[in-house]
């Protein structure tokens, strides 16, 4: 079964978020809620604390919304975790300047982002044996990756409470109940519900390299940035 996660590449968004037409502005949206959690993730491991890295992501996402950061992508080239990590970077790059020049910025409109956008877990106080904000940004893209993939199939299954019951078998650091409890509460044999999660699994493994996919110009690139993303969990 197709879902919308085939429909819109994040190159397609990209590309039709140029120009001043409703269509632009609610593909920015749309990236702009795809991509929050990975920013704020970056910003708050370069040092700073919860609020100010998410102050500073909502004047990033204004300048998007503005059309001021995504117009000088090289379009449908290459991965789209890279260019976004490259934007905030030279966002980054001119804001320090900025702020070099003028110590009290001030007048700039701020944009009001959906928190509930951020699917990482929430930001912790930055300590020695913190990711390094690369690596922060990349754990965060995965866990955005991997819960809209969560997303797609739980809307694919049609039943909340069975979905609920079978989801801790999803990801390896939940803790599900034992099979027994699991398949009496859902009314089904222990080997139908193994057969359960594993068709499951195997479903929520084709919409994460779904996901994955529509990051990429290049499909030849997918296994590579699969792994990258396994890697990125791991950290």
């Amino acid at each position: 079964m197709e879902t919308s996660a085939f429909l819109t590449t994040r190159w397609t968004l990209v590309r039709n978020a140029h120009g001043d037409t409703p269509e632009a502005r609610e593909a920015l949206r749309e990236l702009c809620a795809n991509c929050y959690s990975p920013v704020v993730a970056f910003l708050h491991r370069e040092g700073r604390d919860e609020e100010s890295a998410r102050e500073l992501a909502h004047e990033f996402f204004a300048r998007v919304l503005a059309g001021d950061a995504f117009g000088e992508a090289e379009l449908g080239r290459g991965r789209f975790r890279s260019y976004l990590l490259g934007a905030v970077k030279h966002f980054l790059m001119n804001h320090r300047r900025d702020a070099t020049r003028e110590k009290r910025g001030g007048g700039r409109e701020h944009t009001t982002l959906d928190e509930g956008t951020d699917t990482s877990p929430g930001a912790q106080i930055v300590d020695r044996a913190a990711l390094p904000p690369d690596a922060a940004f990349d754990r965060a893209w995965a866990l955005t990756m991997i819960a809209r993939a969560l997303t797609s199939l739980e809307q694919e299954s049609g039943d909340p409470a069975r979905f609920a019951a079978l989801k801790p078998w999803l990801t390896p650091s939940a803790r599900p109940a034992p099979q027994s409890a699991t398949a009496a509460q859902l009314d089904m044999s222990e080997e139908a519900l193994k057969v359960a999660i594993h068709r499951l699994r195997k479903r929520f493994r084709s919409l994460v390299r779904a996901e994955v996919s529509h990051t990429l110009h290049d499909p030849a690139d997918l296994d590579d940035e699969m792994r990258h993303l396994v890697a990125a969990l791991a950290e």
